[in-house]
């Protein structure tokens, strides 16, 4: 249109820099006035018009809509007739809310205006006389206001479980389409909280959000409600630091999309903080060739050197797999790299404490993968003149099968000492793999677009901006740090503790081609006489390039691992002055890590810091790691405690005592609010009664069985929510997890105590508060046979008195101090529980005509 435009306006091609604006205006005023041009030519130029603003129509119209623009929340209408009128303001507004809670766009709370639906809608009072008045109009025109726009409508059903419903339509104006669905819930509140999870679901895949990590595979795809749903609340729970919760949720999210590498990243990082390092590692090994290959093809690029070239660089051609598997990767490293938990946990049976042996499933896929690391062990078992004679097929199946069979946990305690080299030398590889596709991703040319949006960011306008594809992260100077100081050192550490070293097989050629592939001599560590000064010569080359508080954290556990050099008793003067230097080191890199106040390190690293890193472990015992934390955290009272916990399982179970304390706190309101409704309907007591049965039997297994179990945790959560909806928004229950009053208790007391509970509900198991539940739902179905619809005020006011006494001596019981006269009225109230009473089980009356 613009070289029309010029070409209108002149009679030759020549043109110079000061006449090139007036041209083109002179030649779009031709085109308006018609004036020089004949009238074909000038129906032809307002032809080119026309198809000019149509794509810039269409254009700005789709970029509203993959931003996406403002989002419309009409108020909901009560279609409810003949009934109480419902809060529709504050169901709007709470649909509104949970909408912005999502961070995906911005819904607007005042009436907009809808846009022109077609483009001769938009040029309907077009006035080619009149340009002055004209072109403004449509030029405002052109950008539109509103991308979409959300409507309900509240409904009601004859439904016991879920009778509240919300039809909700959502309007896009890009293209102007509609869809619409109807979602219900056990109350107004889960109907709105649905509706707005299944409109997230609509718009996610056609709008930018849909390209940030995990919903890349979803893009213009139909993205199930329930999986948004169980992702965002699993979240939400992690952040409150409700990790049983959250791996259900995890789970759920998994069953439905199990190729999500970035969600079963997150799923292991949760089972990592609740100590199941084993369940968290086959989490990571199961998702490791998510990133668009085979699990052969990933095992064949971790270990060979010069064959296959072009593979070595597939993340420099696309670098999208290299975002969302990058957490996966480095998560397994991680883990790999702490083997002595690993190896401790594997060598366990399953005692009910919430970890169990390592399964046959993730024996197989480390011998698969990983057995290159382990030939030397695996052929000095077999006699050095038969290693000789070994085919490459006969060494990596010997390999193999050395490896599965010292994964057991029957293996001798020396194999256990290799298990755990094996394990370093696979998270080395793993990490020096992980570091050249890192660099790849890095400078790809897919992603150097990217770099410039950021960079205009950071220099104007200063303001919140989403990102379009989220920052990695790690730093690469974190991985740097990891694959030349921290993983060698904890591979010194552990080859230090070997009887005696393995000579190298005679013939390297027969041995294997990937003999050599984790051994880096430029990174190899003397444990025994590596001191703090070799470690600050080996930072001294990234030191210059530390920004972030991850690069700072990661030189700190650096520190703390090498001061396991030195807990000998006879470590003398030397030792001592060295242990020191290198306890200054860390606690001094913690301070900048957490003066780096951009990366939340202070509030979202401290539970890890304080009770769950294995790296920190000795450095917890010192005073200065202690001074560090009360300046840090000045709330921390009971610090002194907590750094002396070397172990998260006293952990759990002071959780378990807190869970099961707020339990019979939460339980005991439920009822005494209950006594407060008079009389009540058989089937809402039947209710009542069978959520009851689920409670008490929930907890008869978290404290029958050990504490530890997450799942079992889990359950007693869900029941008692279940009891009371009103229970799962509230924000005290469950407890938060990993706390400081966590650490003050004595696991034996809390064993002994957990015993004598049991103990108690297990005597006279007839007429517990268990069974006189069960007996009571029996009672209430034979009462509902019989025509019984209503139980009395006074019945129900004792029902209700009996429970909440029980459940609130459970709770006195649960305390720290307590003795005899404690423990006699915790068993008088859960065995005075109401027997169910004939009349209430009465046979039907015979009907007469």
């Amino acid at each position: 249109m613009l070289t029309a435009a010029w070409w209108a306006d002149g009679r030759n091609w020549s043109w110079t820099a000061g006449e090139m604006f007036p041209r083109v205006f002179g030649g779009l005023a031709a085109f308006i006035s018609g004036q020089g041009l004949s009238p074909g030519l000038q129906l032809a130029s307002l032809l080119l018009v026309l198809v000019t603003l149509y794509a810039w129509w269409r254009a700005t119209r789709s970029a509203l809509g993959y931003r996406p623009g403002p989002v419309q929340v009409q108020q909901l209408v009560d279609a409810t007739v003949g009934r109480t009128p419902l809060p529709v303001d504050a169901l709007t507004s709470r649909l509104r809310m949970q909408l912005s809670e999502s961070s995906l766009y911005p819904p607007t709370t005042v009436p907009a205006e809808a846009p022109p639906t077609s483009f001769l809608d938009l040029l309907g009072d077009v006035d080619l006389k009149k340009p002055g008045t004209t072109i403004p109009r449509l030029l405002s025109r052109l950008r539109p206001k509103l991308a979409y726009r959300i409507g309900g409508v509240l409904q009601r059903r004859e439904h016991r479980t879920e009778p509240c419903g919300i039809t909700v339509t959502l309007t896009a104006y890009v293209f102007s389409g509609a869809r619409a669905t109807t979602v219900w819930g056990r109350d107004w509140e889960h109907a709105v909280c649905r509706a707005a999870y299944w409109v997230e679901a609509s718009l996610l895949p056609v709008t930018r959000a849909g390209r940030r990590p995990p919903w890349h595979a979803w893009r213009a795809r139909e993205l199930p409600p329930e999986l948004l749903r169980a992702y965002q609340e699993a979240k939400a729970l992690s952040a409150r630091q409700r990790y049983d919760q959250a791996l259900q949720r995890y789970g759920e999210a998994l069953a439905l999309d199990p190729q999500n590498p970035y969600i079963r990243a997150e799923f292991a990082g949760v089972q990592e903080k609740l100590a199941l390092p084993v369940d968290a590692l086959e989490s990571c090994q199961s998702g490791l060739a998510l990133d668009g290959q085979t699990a052969e093809e990933y095992n064949e690029r971790l270990w060979v050197r010069w064959r296959h070239p072009l593979s070595r660089f597939r993340y420099l051609f696309r670098p999208h797999k290299y975002w969302e598997t990058l957490g996966l990767r480095y998560r397994n490293a991680i883990i790999l790299g702490t083997s002595e938990r690993i190896v401790e946990l594997a060598e366990q049976d399953h005692r009910g404490d919430g970890h169990r042996p390592m399964s046959d499933f993730l024996r197989r896929v480390l011998a698969e993968r990983y057995w290159p690391a382990a030939v030397d062990f695996a052929l000095a078992g077999e006699g050095p003149c038969r290693s000789v004679r070994y085919s490459e097929i006969g060494v990596e199946e010997t390999s193999k099968e050395w490896l599965e069979n010292h994964l057991k946990d029957d293996a001798p305690a020396a194999a256990k000492k290799q298990i755990r080299v094996v394990l370093q030398r696979a998270a080395v590889q793993e990490l020096y793999r992980l570091t050249k596709d890192d660099l790849h991703a890095r400078g790809s040319p897919l992603v150097w677009f990217a770099w410039l949006p950021r960079l205009l960011r950071q220099i104007w306008p200063i303001a919140y901006v989403q990102q379009n594809r989220p920052r990695s992260s790690l730093s690469r100077v974190g991985l740097m740090i990891n694959r030349d100081v921290w993983g060698p050192l904890r591979l010194a550490w552990r080859s230090s503790e070997l009887a005696e070293p393995l000579p190298a097989p005679r013939d390297r050629r027969t041995a294997t081609p990937h003999w050599r592939a984790y051994a880096r001599r430029r990174h190899e560590m003397n444990w025994k006489e590596l001191t703090p000064a070799d470690l600050r010569t080996r930072m001294r080359p990234l030191a210059p390039a530390l920004r972030e508080w991850q690069d700072y954290y990661n030189f700190s556990c650096v520190c703390a691992v090498a001061m396991n050099m030195y807990v000998s008793e006879e470590r003398g003067d030397a030792g001592k002055c060295n242990c020191d230097e290198l306890t200054r080191m860390a606690v001094k890199e913690l301070e900048e890590a957490v003066l780096r106040a951009e990366s939340g390190f202070t509030t979202l690293g401290r539970s890890w810091m304080l009770f769950e890193d294995p790296d920190l472990a000795l450095l917890r015992r010192t005073s200065p790691f202690a001074d560090f934390v009360r300046r840090t955290y000045p709330g921390a009272a009971t610090v002194e405690k907590a750094v002396r916990c070397t172990s998260i399982r006293c952990l759990t179970d002071g959780y378990a005592r807190r869970l099961l304390r707020e339990t019979a706190h939460v339980m005991e309101q439920i009822w005494r609010q209950r006594g407060k409704n008079g009389s009540v309907a058989v089937h809402a007591l039947r209710a009542w009664l069978d959520a009851e049965e689920k409670a008490w039997e929930s907890l008869l297994v978290v404290a029958e069985r050990h504490p530890g179990n997450w799942d079992d945790r889990a359950a007693l959560i869900g029941a008692v929510q279940e009891s009371d909806p009103c229970a799962a928004t509230r924000s005290d229950f469950p407890p938060g997890m990993l706390q400081d009053a966590d650490a003050e208790g004595e696991h034996k007391c809390l064993a002994e105590l957990l015993q004598s509970v049991t103990d108690d509900l297990r005597k006279n198991m007839s007429d517990t508060a268990l069974r006189r539940s069960h007996a009571w739902c029996t009672t209430l179905d034979d009462a509902v046979a019989a025509g019984v619809t209503r139980m009395s005020t006074a019945d129900v006011r004792t029902l209700c008195s009996q429970y909440a006494a029980a459940w609130q001596r459970l709770g006195a019981r649960l305390q720290p101090a307590q003795n005899w006269d404690t423990r006699a009225k915790f068993q008088a109230a859960v065995h005075e529980i109401a027997k169910p009473e004939h009349p209430y089980a009465s046979p039907p009356a015979a009907i007469r005509i």
